[in-house]
Protein backbone atom coordinates (compact mmCIF):
# COMPACT_ATOMS: atom_id res chain seq x y z
CA UNK A 1 0.00 0.00 0.00
CA UNK A 2 1.24 3.46 -0.91
CA UNK A 3 2.13 5.74 1.98
CA UNK A 4 0.11 8.96 2.14
CA UNK A 5 2.37 11.95 2.80
CA UNK A 6 0.65 14.84 1.02
CA UNK A 7 -3.10 15.40 0.75
CA UNK A 8 -4.68 18.01 -1.53
CA UNK A 9 -8.13 19.32 -0.65
CA UNK A 10 -9.71 21.39 -3.44
CA UNK A 11 -12.38 23.68 -1.96
CA UNK A 12 -15.22 25.87 -3.16
CA UNK A 13 -15.93 27.11 0.40
CA UNK A 14 -19.18 25.10 0.59
CA UNK A 15 -20.35 22.64 3.24
CA UNK A 16 -19.12 19.67 1.16
CA UNK A 17 -15.67 21.33 1.10
CA UNK A 18 -15.68 21.65 4.89
CA UNK A 19 -16.65 17.99 5.22
CA UNK A 20 -13.87 16.97 2.81
CA UNK A 21 -11.36 18.97 4.86
CA UNK A 22 -12.53 17.19 8.01
CA UNK A 23 -11.93 13.80 6.34
CA UNK A 24 -8.52 14.92 5.07
CA UNK A 25 -7.50 16.16 8.51
CA UNK A 26 -8.45 12.84 10.08
CA UNK A 27 -6.49 10.92 7.44
CA UNK A 28 -3.53 13.28 7.83
CA UNK A 29 -3.39 12.64 11.58
CA UNK A 30 -3.55 8.86 10.98
CA UNK A 31 -0.79 8.84 8.35
CA UNK A 32 1.32 11.74 9.59
CA UNK A 33 0.58 13.54 6.32
CA UNK A 34 0.34 17.22 5.43
CA UNK A 35 -2.81 18.89 4.11
CA UNK A 36 -2.92 21.65 1.51
CA UNK A 37 -6.08 23.43 0.36
CA UNK A 38 -6.63 24.77 -3.14
CA UNK A 39 -9.34 26.97 -4.60
CA UNK A 40 -9.53 27.31 -8.37
CA UNK A 41 -11.55 30.25 -9.64
CA UNK A 42 -12.79 30.34 -13.18
CA UNK A 43 -11.96 33.33 -15.30
CA UNK A 44 -15.28 34.96 -16.27
CA UNK A 45 -15.91 34.39 -19.97
CA UNK A 46 -18.77 36.84 -20.37
CA UNK A 47 -16.69 40.02 -20.00
CA UNK A 48 -13.68 40.92 -22.18
CA UNK A 49 -10.29 40.80 -20.44
CA UNK A 50 -9.29 44.16 -19.00
CA UNK A 51 -12.88 45.31 -18.50
CA UNK A 52 -13.05 47.90 -15.74
CA UNK A 53 -15.80 47.45 -13.16
CA UNK A 54 -15.08 50.33 -10.79
CA UNK A 55 -12.59 52.21 -8.73
CA UNK A 56 -10.29 50.41 -6.30
CA UNK A 57 -9.40 51.46 -2.77
CA UNK A 58 -6.54 53.61 -4.06
CA UNK A 59 -8.76 55.33 -6.61
CA UNK A 60 -7.42 53.34 -9.59
CA UNK A 61 -9.54 51.25 -11.91
CA UNK A 62 -10.27 47.64 -10.92
CA UNK A 63 -10.69 44.94 -13.56
CA UNK A 64 -13.26 42.18 -13.23
CA UNK A 65 -10.45 39.62 -13.08
CA UNK A 66 -8.83 41.48 -10.18
CA UNK A 67 -12.17 41.68 -8.37
CA UNK A 68 -12.82 37.93 -8.77
CA UNK A 69 -9.23 37.05 -7.74
CA UNK A 70 -9.45 39.26 -4.65
CA UNK A 71 -12.81 37.77 -3.69
CA UNK A 72 -11.37 34.24 -3.97
CA UNK A 73 -8.33 35.16 -1.87
CA UNK A 74 -10.52 36.74 0.82
CA UNK A 75 -12.77 33.67 0.91
CA UNK A 76 -9.70 31.43 1.25
CA UNK A 77 -8.39 33.54 4.13
CA UNK A 78 -11.70 33.09 5.96
CA UNK A 79 -11.82 29.34 5.15
CA UNK A 80 -8.27 28.79 6.48
CA UNK A 81 -9.02 30.79 9.65
CA UNK A 82 -12.17 28.74 10.24
CA UNK A 83 -10.19 25.51 9.79
CA UNK A 84 -7.62 26.69 12.34
CA UNK A 85 -10.42 27.48 14.81
CA UNK A 86 -11.62 23.88 14.37
CA UNK A 87 -8.11 22.60 15.16
CA UNK A 88 -7.13 21.68 11.60
CA UNK A 89 -3.51 22.30 10.68
CA UNK A 90 -2.81 23.16 7.05
CA UNK A 91 0.59 23.19 5.42
CA UNK A 92 -0.47 25.65 2.72
CA UNK A 93 -3.33 27.26 0.85
CA UNK A 94 -3.42 28.34 -2.79
CA UNK A 95 -5.80 30.31 -4.97
CA UNK A 96 -5.35 29.73 -8.71
CA UNK A 97 -7.21 30.79 -11.87
CA UNK A 98 -8.29 28.16 -14.38
CA UNK A 99 -10.73 25.38 -15.17
CA UNK A 100 -11.18 23.73 -11.74
CA UNK A 101 -11.06 20.03 -12.62
CA UNK A 102 -8.09 20.35 -14.96
CA UNK A 103 -6.14 22.67 -12.67
CA UNK A 104 -6.70 20.33 -9.69
CA UNK A 105 -5.48 17.28 -11.61
CA UNK A 106 -2.54 19.15 -13.13
CA UNK A 107 -1.35 20.56 -9.78
CA UNK A 108 -1.78 17.18 -8.09
CA UNK A 109 0.58 15.68 -10.66
CA UNK A 110 3.07 18.56 -10.71
CA UNK A 111 3.37 18.74 -6.93
CA UNK A 112 3.29 14.99 -6.26
CA UNK A 113 0.20 14.63 -4.09
CA UNK A 114 -0.58 11.13 -2.83
CA UNK A 115 -4.32 11.72 -2.36
CA UNK A 116 -7.00 14.23 -3.33
CA UNK A 117 -9.96 14.63 -0.98
CA UNK A 118 -12.81 16.72 -2.33
CA UNK A 119 -16.42 17.37 -1.57
CA UNK A 120 -19.32 16.93 -3.93
CA UNK A 121 -22.73 18.51 -3.92
CA UNK A 122 -24.25 15.29 -5.24
CA UNK A 123 -26.31 16.96 -7.95
CA UNK A 124 -28.23 14.72 -10.30
CA UNK A 125 -30.38 15.10 -13.37
CA UNK A 126 -30.58 18.38 -15.24
CA UNK A 127 -28.64 20.40 -12.66
CA UNK A 128 -25.69 18.01 -13.05
CA UNK A 129 -25.88 18.19 -16.84
CA UNK A 130 -25.98 21.99 -16.79
CA UNK A 131 -23.43 22.56 -14.01
CA UNK A 132 -21.15 19.60 -14.69
CA UNK A 133 -19.31 17.67 -12.05
CA UNK A 134 -15.87 18.82 -11.01
CA UNK A 135 -15.55 15.78 -8.75
CA UNK A 136 -16.27 13.34 -11.60
CA UNK A 137 -13.76 15.01 -13.87
CA UNK A 138 -11.08 15.04 -11.16
CA UNK A 139 -11.64 11.32 -10.56
CA UNK A 140 -11.15 10.65 -14.28
CA UNK A 141 -8.02 12.80 -14.72
CA UNK A 142 -6.21 12.75 -11.39
CA UNK A 143 -2.76 11.14 -11.24
CA UNK A 144 -3.44 9.82 -7.72
CA UNK A 145 -6.32 8.31 -5.74
CA UNK A 146 -9.34 10.56 -5.11
CA UNK A 147 -11.68 10.37 -2.13
CA UNK A 148 -15.02 12.04 -2.87
CA UNK A 149 -16.99 13.16 0.20
CA UNK A 150 -20.69 13.98 0.29
CA UNK A 151 -21.84 16.51 2.85
CA UNK A 152 -25.12 14.73 3.39
CA UNK A 153 -25.72 10.98 3.47
CA UNK A 154 -27.11 9.45 0.29
CA UNK A 155 -30.87 8.92 0.33
CA UNK A 156 -31.86 5.54 -1.12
Amino acid sequence: MQHIRQILVPVDFSEPSRKALDYAATLARSFGASVDVLHVWEVPTFVPAGSVVGAGAGGGDVSLLELVRKGAEDAMTRFVAEAAERGITLRSSRVEPGAPAHKIADLAGELGYDLIVLGTHGRTGLSRVLLGSVAESVVRHAPCPVLVVRAKPHQA
